[in-house]
């Protein structure tokens, strides 16, 4: 017997050996009634002892009630925690069938997640992705829409129901969710911005986008980062801007605008390009072919020659176009290109011998130029020289790598250079084959062939 039950039963013994003396000593009291009407009486020791034992029952009770919701609380607590477990297991096996491509097991696992937790954010978020990559729009939206409402200061799932809109061309309700993330947190709102941007551009509503171009280098601004990335997006933007001026007969201000860019950014070639066309749009020819003259010394790039060439070509200046090609030889650290141009403008013009001695001069600098060759073999051929020409159209083959043999997916068209037996774009095994088209006839397209009729059958 342990020793707190001991000393609990030899105070109750004293407790009894008390209320015995004392019983004795005040028994005449004791013994006498206590009337409480209608008839009902008790003696004062056993009003006395109900009095004591209801004011230790109340106690106790409490005592109990609140074990017992102890008692339940802890067993609501064990079967929350054990489906909490379960649910987060579930949400595992769920990620990782979604990282597998495996879309229809992973959305059966966040189903399974929510039936356990009907506000699990991240199961809301990813079933909302999965149910997107199987093109159910419109459940992907509903999810995520919850998840919104599950997490209000999270802006994962705004971002997720704008790519959801975007994929169901609803481009409206995109750009809506879009404001509603920039009026969230406008100083923190770079990507909302860049994603708003974007809808614009492929809309083609340029002074929007400008505008929004606009306030992500002024934010960009604000956060002390670098505009360097944006550049690209600030020449296209005000390019199209100048564009649009051309088309609509504004060309005094849309040459400004290309001045400008073209000055920002000397590199940017379609700023040379449009420049030039615009000023010889208004009657300022010479001025153009400088502009594309200066383009092409500050950018390198062949497209600046080939319309000075054009250019001259559509004047009937032949001469001119020479000029300006020679001028740009002479000026350019590597000649390899402005030599080639000049050489094709020779061929173009039946100036064979010059054409030859440009591309001959050529001919040691680069060991792969296809065109090089090709004009080549046409100027032997030109000279009855059939052997070099052979050989420079051997050369040309070999270059191009027309005569190898290409693989494709026959499933997503995704070329090999080589068979292999798994395309890695769609997934499938076994589905890459020999690319190459084979004319069908009309039976097999599905047409049955109609009947030819001539002058004999119809005499018959």
């Amino acid at each position: 017997m342990k020793i707190r039950t001991v000393i609990y039963l030899m105070s109750g013994a004293i407790v009894v050996a008390v209320l015995s003396i004392l019983y004795a000593a005040n028994q005449p009291i004791l013994d006498q009634r206590v009337a409480f009407g209608h008839g009902l009486s008790m003696p004062v020791w056993l009003t006395i002892l109900m009095v004591s034992g209801v004011s230790m029952l109340v106690p106790l009770l409490f005592g109990l009630v609140r074990d017992l919701r102890r008692v339940f609380g802890s067993l609501t607590d064990r079967r929350r925690l054990k489906s909490q477990q379960e649910a987060e297991e579930r949400y595992l096996m769920g990620v990782e069938s979604m990282l597998n491509g495996r879309e229809e097991r992973a959305l059966e696992h966040f189903n399974a997640v929510l039936a356990l937790a009907p506000d699990h954010f991240e199961a809301l978020l990813k079933g909302g992705e999965v149910l997107r990559t199987m093109r159910r729009h419109g459940e992907a939206i509903e999810y995520h829409r919850r998840a919104a409402r599950a997490k209000e200061g999270d802006l994962r799932p705004l971002y997720s129901l704008v790519s959801d809109y975007e994929e169901s061309g609803a481009i409206e309700n995109a750009k809506a969710v879009l404001n509603r993330i920039i009026e969230l947190n406008p100083k923190r709102s770079l990507t909302a911005y860049q994603k708003y941007r974007a809808i614009l551009i492929n809309e083609g509503a340029w002074d929007k986008a400008w505008e929004i171009q606009q306030r992500i280098e002024d934010l960009l601004a604000e956060m002390g980062r670098s505009k360097k990335q944006e550049k690209k997006y600030h020449l296209g933007i005000r390019y199209m801007l100048a564009q649009r001026l051309l088309e609509d007969g504004k060309a005094r201000e849309a040459i400004g605008v290309l001045r400008r860019l073209a000055r920002v950014e000397p590199g940017f070639v379609p700023a040379h390009l449009r420049l030039g066309k615009a000023l010889a749009s208004i009657g300022q020819p010479e001025e153009a072919v400088e502009v594309w003259e200066e383009g092409y010394q500050a950018t390198g790039h062949p497209i600046l020659l080939s319309t000075i060439e054009d250019h001259y070509l559509k004047e009937e200046q032949p001469r001119k176009a020479i000029e300006a090609l020679k001028s740009a030889l002479w000026k350019s650290k590597k000649d390899i290109i402005p030599r080639f141009f000049l050489g094709k403008l020779y061929f173009r013009l039946e100036m064979i011998d010059e054409a030859l001695q440009e591309f001959t001069r050529m001919k040691g600098q680069v060991t792969y130029f296809p065109a090089l060759h090709y004009h080549l073999a046409k100027i032997q051929e030109r000279h009855g020289n059939l052997r070099e020409a052979v050989r420079e159209f051997e050369t040309v083959l070999q270059q191009t790598e027309v005569l190898k043999v290409v693989y494709a997916c026959s499933i997503c068209a995704r070329k090999f250079p080589d068979w292999v037996e798994y395309c890695d774009r769609c997934g499938e095994w076994n589905s890459v084959v020999v690319d190459f088209r084979e004319e069908r006839g009309v039976e097999e397209l599905g047409l049955s062939t109609a009947p030819v009729y001539t002058v004999d059958s119809q005499e018959g």
